[in-house]
């Protein structure tokens, strides 16, 4: 007998479920897209400098000694290298080759820019130290999470607004949403570039030269472009 009250309870349990999946199903919704969409302007930046040992004067001037000087003249213009420079990669590192006199190494550090206009000091400083290579690798924002979200909520809010219009025009109102599905399609931009020994508040990228009045030593960069796009169903009431 208990099996047989088992048996109809899962029995009962099934009906009941399918009962509730086909009223979801049967329910009246509308389906709309919403999309949003934000231009940010960068407030870090990566770059990569390269330093090369070179003869000066009939003396090798070291990697130590070009190190020495990078970190001293980035403190004077307002950038701390014991938090902000770093050996670019375990490649990069520098291993003296003492029995080998003539030998003239390289090394590479990656520069982190916190302040935009901390970038024209930076060439000016580089030129006066005459190293080898500045590599602008990437911007970012520093809130780019927060700013993501934000972008979504717009795209979501997009969504909502327009299933509002379109049913008000036939006397109907949305409802509660039923479904809420993100579309991945966001298309950041990303900057390469390179400079070596160029005097002037310009950095050439490959993309091409960037130079406006935007900030206050006359550089500007490409945006980053944040785009959602939010697929939503709501009941119509």
């Amino acid at each position: 007998m208990k099996k047989l009250f088992a048996a109809a309870a899962i029995v009962l349990a099934a009906t009941v479920s399918g009962l509730s999946q086909a009223q979801a199903d049967n329910r009246r919704v509308i389906e709309v897209s919403g999309s949003a969409e934000r231009l940010i302007t960068p407030d870090e930046f990566t770059f990569k400098i390269t330093i090369l040992e070179r003869i000066e004067k009939k003396e090798k001037l070291t990697i130590e000694q070009q190190e020495a000087q990078l970190r001293s003249e980035l403190t004077k213009i307002g950038i701390d290298p014991s938090k902000d420079l770093a050996v670019f990669d375990i490649s990069s590192s520098y291993i003296p080759r003492k029995r080998i006199r003539d030998t003239l190494g390289t090394k590479d550090y990656r520069l982190k820019v916190r302040d935009v206009n901390k970038i024209a000091p930076l060439i000016e400083m580089v030129d006066a130290l005459n190293v080898a290579r500045l590599d602008l690798l990437d911007t970012e924002h520093s809130e780019i999470t927060r700013l993501r979200r934000e972008t979504k909520v717009d795209a979501i809010k997009a969504a909502k607004e327009k299933a509002d219009y379109l049913l008000n025009a036939i006397g109907q109102r949305a409802g509660k949403a039923v479904l809420i599905q993100e579309v991945p399609d966001e298309t950041p931009s990303r900057l390469a570039a390179n400079y070596s020994n160029v005097t002037s508040n310009t950095i050439r990228l490959s993309s091409g030269v960037l130079n406006s009045q935007d900030t206050d030593d006359g550089l500007s960069f490409s945006q980053i472009r944040l785009r959602y796009v939010i697929v939503a169903k709501f009941e119509i009431e």
